[in-house]
């Protein structure tokens, strides 16, 4: 039914409560991220343009006062691009909704539309080695209930590859268990629901885990100290101090970097080493397409010399020995070779 004639905050309101919580039923951190971009954008209009929310028209927002809300978010908070682009998203998801409820703002939609997005950096993918895991996993303390619960989460992620929210909403009836293994459940993105095996130890360490905590039933599995669950930036905090001892005793740790998501990646990475296809991967990982997976191929380098090798009776220049992995000399030869 067309809304013609609403106002912006009118419009702003329906979005939010009928399409996305509503129609669309988006997660809530979705929801808050797109929350967050239009408390941004109103604080922007009124402390920047003299605009109080309560008076922002449609002609407020327009193209070119995107633009320069953008170049704000980049150069007077030091947001990322791919920050600056999260916001532009919530923004044309925005306007879409209103080319569709009110045609005669297609206009003014479609102006929206064509703003591009910044260019984003994409850095090398950070992974570790399932013995790097492993390192990470021992350097927790066993003595203490804490570093057991620790070493059975850093298990866990490796195990599932889950993302850092489906970890710590996990509960006790997550998972279920059956002789000496089990599978666990989670609800992922865009509230799709599947469901992993467990290998044997990492069942017999969430097993023991839940016992010693009498966790059970809708209990979370990862209880907070104020709030139901641990928060992310708490999960965070907990594998980070791992990773730091694990790098003490493991010089070679010390040029990585571990987060929860790299933790995911790692998953998917020994995944391909061992040589599962990318669909049961993506899978998995519960990506929306293959092509979101295709990235941990890139990052194979073993994959790529395996590739070369092949291509070795193709070559036109004669026989090829067998490819030896590259290793950057150091000093200046180094450095020229790195341009």
């Amino acid at each position: 039914m067309s809304r013609a004639g609403a106002t912006f905050q009118e419009m702003l309101e329906s979005w939010f409560l009928a399409w996305l919580m509503g129609h669309r039923g988006l997660s809530p951190q979705t929801v808050a991220s797109y929350r967050d971009s239009f408390k941004l954008l109103l604080r922007w209009l009124d402390e920047e343009r003299g605009i109080r929310p309560e008076d922002v028209v449609f002609d407020d927002v327009g193209r070119d006062s995107v633009v320069a809300f953008l170049d704000w978010l980049r150069d007077g908070r030091g947001c990322s691009a791919k920050t600056v682009n999260c916001r532009l998203c919530a923004i044309k998801s925005f306007a879409g909704y209103v080319a569709c409820e009110c045609p005669e703002r297609s206009a003014w939609a479609k102006s929206i539309s064509s703003v591009k997005q910044r260019r984003e950096a994409r850095p090398a993918l950070d992974f570790l080695t399932p013995d790097e895991v492993r390192m990470v996993a021992d350097a927790c303390d066993a003595g203490t209930f804490e570093g057991r619960r620790d070493s059975m989460m850093v298990m866990l992620m490796f195990n599932t590859g889950f993302r850092v929210t489906e970890v710590v909403e996990l509960r006790a009836s997550s998972f279920a268990f059956g002789g000496s293994a089990c599978r666990v459940t989670t609800v992922g993105k865009g509230r799709k629901e599947r469901s992993v095996p467990l290998w044997a130890e990492t069942s017999a360490a969430v097993a023991a885990y839940m016992d010693e905590a009498r966790i059970a039933g809708d209990a979370y599995l990862l209880p907070g100290r104020n709030v139901g669950h641990l928060t992310r930036s708490g999960a965070r905090s907990r594998l980070d101090a791992a990773f730091v001892r694990a790098s003490k005793s493991n010089p070679a740790l010390r040029k990585k970097r571990c987060t929860p998501h790299t933790m995911r990646h790692s998953t998917a990475m020994a995944m391909l080493a061992a040589g599962v296809d990318l669909s049961t991967i993506a899978i998995w990982l519960g990506h929306e397409s293959v092509s979101t997976t295709h990235k941990y191929m890139v990052a194979d380098m073993e994959m790529k010399e395996r590739a070369l090798e092949r291509a070795a009776s193709r070559n036109p220049f004669g026989s090829m020995a067998k490819t030896k992995r590259y290793v950057p000399d150091s000093g200046l030869l180094g450095f020229l070779e790195s341009l």
